[in-house]
């Protein structure tokens, strides 16, 4: 059925295409007045979104993310979509709609075909592009409802997010060594500043206090946020785990 699907979403795409070109060879033509350059310019975007749509298609069959290249299919829709709309009648909303539809549509198909040929190879549910945009477009609104608010958040986070050199953590005096006698040990954790502790801080951030955290959500949490410090996600897993273990235990032994 997979397979079937993903038979269809190239005939779906070559019908689609077939539609909107027409609108983005118009919309070009009406700027440039020079044919075979629109012809190519229009071309862009369709042929764009196919070849991120077959990597994206690749590797969802072989396992592994393919959010770049989804995000890039939802970024050639949009751009198709703009130009599909400067040819229609923006004075009738269903001409707008016959106009924009085609690329739209055909974007949101070939995200969930590709989500769903990763969930088959993987058994795993991925994070889907389009809840990225969804947070974009509610931050916008947020921004016009609340704008002082939303703009000290905003640049709290990019300030945490782009630390300067002269504010990161000072340098932590080294542990001591075990002692011989007693077998103690100094305290044990990820080193301040290094990826696995902004990996930690990242997760508390997103997600709340560890102590709370579902152990059975470590593996799909490390696998998204892992890439954005930097630290292989094998890592980041043990990290994690031990980490939500501790904080739980210590709170049973209150």
């Amino acid at each position: 059925m997979v397979a079937v699907a993903i038979g269809l979403l190239f005939l779906l795409g070559a019908g689609l295409f077939a539609v909107s070109l027409d609108a983005q060879y118009r919309y070009v033509f009406h700027a440039k007045h020079q044919s075979a350059a629109s012809w190519i310019e229009a071309l862009a975007l369709d042929v764009g979104m196919a070849i991120f749509s077959l990597l994206a298609l690749g590797l969802a069959r072989a396992g592994k993310p393919a959010r770049t290249e989804r995000v890039l299919i939802l970024a050639c829709a949009g751009a198709g979509g703009v130009m599909n709309f400067a040819a229609a009648n923006d004075a009738s909303p269903k001409s707008v709609l016959a106009y924009v539809m085609p690329p739209v549509f055909l974007a949101v198909v070939a995200d969930r075909v590709v989500s769903v040929a990763r969930r088959h190879v993987l058994g795993e549910d991925e994070r889907s592009p389009w809840l990225a945009a969804a947070a974009v477009v509610l931050y916008a609104l947020r921004l016009v409802l609340a704008p002082p608010s939303t703009t000290a958040g905003l640049r709290r986070w990019l300030l945490l997010k782009t630390p300067l050199p002269a504010n990161r953590a000072p340098a932590v005096a080294p542990a001591p060594q075990p002692n011989a006698i007693s077998g103690s040990r100094g305290p044990i954790g990820p080193r301040p500043g290094s990826k696995t502790a902004r990996f930690l801080a990242l997760v508390a951030e997103r997600h709340g206090a560890l102590d709370g955290f579902p152990p059975e959500r470590v593996s799909r949490t490390c696998a998204e946020l892992a890439p954005e410090v930097g630290l292989d996600p094998g890592a980041a897993r043990t990290a994690l785990r031990r980490a939500v273990l501790a904080a739980q235990d210590g709170r049973r032994g209150k």
